[in-house]
């Protein structure tokens, strides 16, 4: 499904940008702002959770950790 990969593609680069604003030297505007990016795809996450033919982006980074 085209639109589903197009929404997974746009929140693994959510994710990406805010760990690049969370780890840089960031301003605490900048914080606040990658918190709420990071709020707002978690919302979207929570709700394309019940989709079949989603697969969070965060899970590829979850077979590095130990």
């Amino acid at each position: 499904m085209a639109l589903m990969d197009d929404v997974i593609e746009w929140l693994d680069f959510c994710d990406n940008l805010v760990t690049e604003m969370k780890d840089s030297k960031a301003s605490e505007y900048r914080i606040g702002l990658a918190e709420g990016i990071d709020m707002a795809t978690s919302m979207l996450r929570d709700y394309l959770a019940d989709y079949p033919e989603y697969v969070d982006p965060k899970e590829k980074y979850q077979k590095y950790k130990m």
